[in-house]
């Protein structure tokens, strides 16, 4: 989510890797796309969001085909709440990043130049939405 120019990460860290992810997660049965927006950024941030347009679109796919994630990145709008760090053992970190700091994260998937294409208000990667398979070992 991007406010007052920056944007808001949360770090995950998992058998002995620390990486940071934009907030997010799956879809409960029958829930809407921006329902889910608005309950993961809450349950991951404690943030109150409205979500807004799709941005962005990735996938991860490992190459043993144990895992396939699609990536949803849609705008947000600040509706309330504070940030805080859930009680969610792999989230160590929720924090607010300016553009120039999100080049040297180590983000997931490393979508470091659209997200910061989109932050600017430009079309990413060359005006695509679906940036491909990003699977990062």
């Amino acid at each position: 989510m991007l406010h007052q120019e920056k944007l808001l990460l949360v770090q995950h860290t998992k058998n002995g890797r620390s990486y940071w992810l934009l907030p997010g997660g799956g879809l409960e049965w029958g829930e809407g796309l921006h329902q889910a927006v608005r309950r993961e950024l809450e349950e991951e941030t404690g943030l109150i969001v409205e979500a807004g347009d799709l941005s962005l679109v990735s996938e991860t796919l490992a190459p043993d085909g144990s895992k396939h994630l699609v990536h949803l990145v849609f705008e947000g709008r600040l509706q309330g709440g504070e940030v805080r760090v859930p009680e969610e053992a792999r989230i160590t970190d929720v924090r607010w990043f300016s553009p120039s700091e999100v080049s040297s994260l180590t983000l997931h998937p490393p979508i470091h130049e659209a997200l910061l294409a989109v932050a600017r208000g430009e079309e990413a990667s060359g005006g695509k939405t679906f940036l491909g398979n990003l699977w990062v070992d």
